[in-house]
């Protein structure tokens, strides 16, 4: 009997022991609605780790909707949503023509209550439900949802009003965290949130529209004078938030470009295209951002993951890449990322000029198969297209170039968009070939030819070799890439 009791213990320990970890690692959300309407609302985590993202290697936030309901057949439904840590989150309602979101802030252990009203609004009862009032009251999804709000007028060249608003918000905003605080127990990174999105944002706009007047509302470039006045106010404006300020959105953006002034003032960027930081200005930033940042453990290895990331996808050559890869194995031997980048290297070794391309088989607006060798014979300008129709208009004076020397080969590497839909929009000419990739073969895609957002084109010779894979897309005109045909089209 005594080793019956004991077992039943151990059994009841055990499983309590269990619960409470489970419930320690979720938190419980209610959403209700007084009655059936065509409203749906949904729960969008912002988990904010860097993640594989098709086109930029890792992105350093991922969207997940944790939970939706249609209020059209029901009024009530429960939702477990797995938290390990705090997090970040948007409450998104649609419905009768009106959009709105709201910023929640979750943290394991949390039993929320989200109650729907008919006037597309959202109340909140249950376990930290103050958080999100306070949160509802004050915080928009971003700085620019306040434009409109404050009386933006963007054909207008001085918005002065909308930089006075700004600032009174964020005086509104602390006085109301200070009386918060009185009444409310608040946890260090929802503390972190509120003060770095506080004191970003209103840097932010007032950057905007001090832009907006250099511009003078004009599609213009920046000269180096005016350049140097938005980077100075960065530079004396920004300040560093404890390591869970990396929850918001607006704190991070300025804190990659606080950090990066230095460097690009020492190796100033290239302007023919939009991925300009060069070898040089990243290892310094690099540099930079582990000394700036080691009392900031978190920020400090945000900062590493994000450079080194850089480094891997934007820069044509692998040097830069493997210089910094190296530091950063010793530096964080235990980051997940490590293996991810050296992968992405090795792919980007052999994908040098002379190389033979690996081959491939995509289908064609006809559903038929078609292996990348098949288009041996001829040089072929390979396009890869993140969206419907990219690049094509941009490309039509280029086909007609080279209409009998170069074959232009459109591939779909838009995740998501079958092939039935993708058909609708293909348009056929004489000179060009449009493929569809499935997302198994956008896979294949990325492991063996490296495609990347920012270098968009391939260019292979008559015989399947490489001519040159890592050509930007720049503007106005593709000057690499008519360079390289005009090579390949001798």
């Amino acid at each position: 009997m005594k080793h019956i009791n004991t077992l039943i213990l151990t059994l009841f320990s055990w499983a309590a022991f269990s619960w409470v970890s489970y419930a320690q690692n979720t938190a419980n959300i209610t959403l209700t609605a007084p009655k059936k309407a065509a409203v749906t609302v949904t729960i969008v985590l912002e988990d904010v780790h860097f993640h594989p993202n098709l086109g930029t290697g890792l992105a350093d936030a991922k969207l997940d909707a944790v939970a939706s309901v249609n209020f059209a057949d029901i009024t009530s439904e429960k939702a477990v949503i797995q938290l390990s840590e705090p997090k970040m989150m948007r409450l998104q309602y649609s419905g009768s023509g009106v959009n709105k979101t709201w910023m929640l802030f979750l943290q394991p252990g949390d039993d929320l209550t989200i109650n729907v009203g008919e006037n597309a609004d959202v109340t909140f009862a249950g376990k930290n439900a103050n958080y999100q009032t306070f949160l509802k009251n004050y915080f928009l999804e971003n700085q620019y949802q306040y434009l409109p709000v404050f009386g933006y007028k963007p054909s207008q060249i001085d918005n002065k009003s909308v930089v006075q608003q700004s600032d009174s918000l964020k005086r509104a905003r602390l006085d109301a965290f200070d009386k918060f605080k009185t009444a409310n127990p608040v946890v260090p990174a929802f503390e972190a949130y509120v003060l770095a999105t506080t004191a970003t944002e209103p840097s932010l706009t007032r950057q905007l529209i001090q832009e907006k007047v250099m511009r003078r509302n004009r599609v213009a470039k920046l000269d180096a004078t005016q350049r140097k006045e938005l980077e100075d106010f960065t530079l004396t404006d920004f300040k560093i938030q404890p390591d869970d300020a990396l929850l918001s959105q607006a704190y991070r953006d300025e804190l990659r470009n606080w950090v990066l002034i230095p460097s690009t003032r020492k190796y100033p960027l290239e302007s023919e295209t939009r991925y300009e930081i060069s070898p040089q200005a990243l290892q310094d930033v690099y540099a930079f951002s582990k000394e700036k940042l080691a009392s900031y453990p978190k920020q400090k290895e945000y900062l590493a993951t994000y450079w080194l990331n850089y480094a891997a996808t934007a820069i044509p050559n692998v040097e830069t890449a493997k210089t910094l890869l190296t530091d950063y194995k010793a530096t964080f031997p235990q980051s997940p990322y490590s293996d991810y980048i050296s992968k992405l290297i090795q792919t980007k070794e052999s994908l040098q000029p002379g190389s033979p391309i690996a081959d491939v088989t995509l289908l064609n607006a006809d559903s038929a198969a078609v292996t990348v060798s098949s288009l041996q014979g001829k040089p072929v300008c390979m396009v890869f297209s993140f969206s419907i129709g990219q690049h094509e208009p941009g490309l039509k004076v280029l086909e007609d170039k080279y209409a009998d020397k170069v074959t232009f080969v459109y591939v779909s590497v838009a995740s998501g968009i079958p092939l039935t839909t993708w058909k609708q929009y293909v348009k056929t000419r004489p000179a060009a070939k449009h493929l569809w990739a499935s997302d198994e073969n956008i896979e294949v895609l990325k492991e063996k030819y490296g495609i990347d957002i920012r270098y968009p084109f391939l260019v292979l010779d008559g015989s399947g070799k490489i001519a040159n894979r890592w050509i930007p897309q720049e503007f106005p005109n593709n000057k690499t890439l008519e360079a390289e045909l005009q090579k390949v089209a001798k």
